[in-house]
């Protein structure tokens, strides 16, 4: 939540700035040469930006959640191996007592 926050002001600063600077440029790139205005060049630059981040972050997010599901599994399973390992000992304790109780009866 804080972070759309963050990104809704930070979207708003840029825009403003973009507006604030509305002269005419000439952007130039490799072969190609046009006029348009800085708010656009601004705005594209900011939207470029983030889309990039974007597609960074999406794997690794989805990686991550797919490493969390591994790993929750891999808890359940040895959750379930704790617990007949803890039953089997309980079993071989009480053995033990019953020996000795047996043991000492006699």
């Amino acid at each position: 939540m804080l972070s759309l926050v963050l990104a809704l002001i930070f979207a708003l600063l840029v825009a403003a700035f973009a507006i604030q600077n509305s002269l005419p440029v000439t952007v130039s790139f490799v072969a190609w040469s046009f006029q348009t205005s800085l708010v656009i060049v601004i705005l594209g630059a900011a939207t470029f930006g983030a889309l990039a981040v974007v597609s960074l972050a999406v794997p690794l997010q989805i990686k991550a959640r797919w490493d969390l599901k591994k790993a929750l599994h891999r808890q359940g399973e040895l959750e379930a191996e704790a617990r007949t390992l803890q039953e089997r000992l309980d079993r071989e304790t009480a053995k033990e007592e019953a020996k000795e109780v047996s043991k000492d009866g006699i």
